[in-house]
C-alpha cells in the first residue's frame, strides 16, 4: 500500500511539472511515464486483490476445520456415552476444551487480518478493492456467528460429557430375575434377561459385578436349604455360575440377603413372587460404594 501511495505522489509531482511548464517532457516521454505508472498501479492492485483472496480462502478453511473439530468432539461424546469408559470421557473433554480455546484464537486472527486489509484498501482509494473488502468483512461476520454457534455446541458437548462421567460412576442394575418358590434354577425368562446383562458387563473389563440373592420370607420346612439365608445365597450363586458360563471374566461377588430387602408386600402371592429374586448390579469404576 505504501508503494501505491508513493506512486500516486510521484505521479502528481510529474503532472504538476508538466502543467506548470517547469518540465520539458515530450509527448513520448510523457507516454512512457504514464505507461510505467499504469503498470505499477496494476501490479499493486493485483497484489492486494491476491491478498484479499488469500484471506477469504483462510476464512473458508477455518470454517471447515472448526466444523470438523466439533464433529469429532461430538463423536467422542457419543463414544463415551455408549462405552461409559472414564479414559474416553476424559480424553473427549480435553479435546473439547482445547477446541474451545482454538476457536477464539483463530477468530481473533481472522478479524485482525480483515481489519488490516480494509485499511490498506481505504488508503489505495481503489473502489473495486474496497468492495471486495466489504464483502469479505460481511463474510467474516457470518463466519464469526458460525464460530459462536460452534462454541455453543462445544459447551453443550462438555456439559454432556460431565453428565456422562457422573452417570458412568454410579452402580447400575443390569438384570433382575425371579425364581419359583423354594427353587434356585433359572427360568428361560431369567436366562434371557441375564444374556442381555452379559453384553453390558463385558463392555467394561474393569467393572465389578455384585449378585444379590433374595427370598420371600416363607419358612423353609423341607429340602436341602436350612433357611431363607441359604436359599437366597444359592440363588445368587446360580446367577454367578450362569454369567461365568457365558464368558464373563469380571470379578463377581455374590451375597445372600434372605428376606431382609423385599420390594413388594410379603403377605400376598404376587408380592412374594416379586421378592423371590436375584439382582445383578454393575459397578463401572471397579469398586463398591
Amino acid at each position: 500500500m505504501r508503494n501505491i501511495a508513493g506512486i500516486a505522489i510521484v505521479s502528481i509531482f510529474v503532472f504538476s511539472i508538466v502543467l506548470t511548464g517547469c518540465g520539458k517532457l515530450s509527448k513520448e516521454e510523457f507516454a512512457v511515464e504514464m505507461d510505467k505508472y499504469n503498470q505499477q498501479n496494476a501490479a499493486a492492485r493485483t497484489d492486494l486483490s491476491n491478498q484479499v483472496s488469500e484471506v477469504s480462502g483462510k476464512v473458508d478453511a477455518q470454517g471447515d476445520a472448526l466444523r470438523s473439530e466439533v464433529s469429532m468432539a461430538k463423536e467422542s461424546a457419543i463414544t463415551a456415552s455408549q462405552q461409559g469408559d472414564a479414559d474416553t470421557i476424559t480424553a473427549a473433554k480435553e479435546f473439547a476444551e482445547g477446541g474451545d480455546s482454538k476457536l477464539r484464537e483463530e477468530l481473533m486472527e481472522t478479524a485482525n487480518m480483515v481489519g488490516e486489509k480494509a485499511q490498506e484498501a481505504a488508503m489505495s482509494g481503489d473502489q473495486k478493492l474496497q468492495d471486495q473488502i466489504a464483502a469479505l468483512e460481511k463474510k467474516s461476520e457470518m463466519q464469526a456467528q458460525s464460530i459462536s454457534d460452534l462454541e455453543n455446541a462445544l459447551m453443550e458437548t462438555k456439559k454432556d460429557l460431565a453428565e456422562t462421567k457422573e452417570m458412568s460412576a454410579k452402580p447400575m442394575v443390569a438384570a433382575t430375575v425371579q425364581f419359583p418358590s423354594g427353587k434356585v434354577s433359572l427360568t428361560p425368562a431369567a436366562m434371557e434377561a441375564l444374556d442381555k446383562a452379559v453384553a453390558m458387563i463385558q463392555s467394561n473389563s474393569k467393572a465389578l459385578v455384585l449378585v444379590k440373592g433374595h427370598a420371600d420370607g416363607s419358612p423353609v420346612l423341607r429340602g436341602r436349604f436350612r433357611s431363607n439365608w441359604d436359599l437366597s445365597q444359592a440363588r445368587a450363586d446360580s446367577v454367578v455360575k450362569y454369567l461365568q458360563g457365558k464368558g464373563v471374566t469380571n470379578k463377581i461377588e455374590s451375597r445372600g440377603l434372605g428376606h431382609t430387602q423385599p420390594i413388594a408386600p410379603v403377605n400376598t402371592t404376587a408380592g412374594r413372587a416379586q421378592n423371590r429374586r436375584a439382582e445383578v448390579i454393575v459397578y463401572p469404576t471397579g469398586s463398591m460404594m
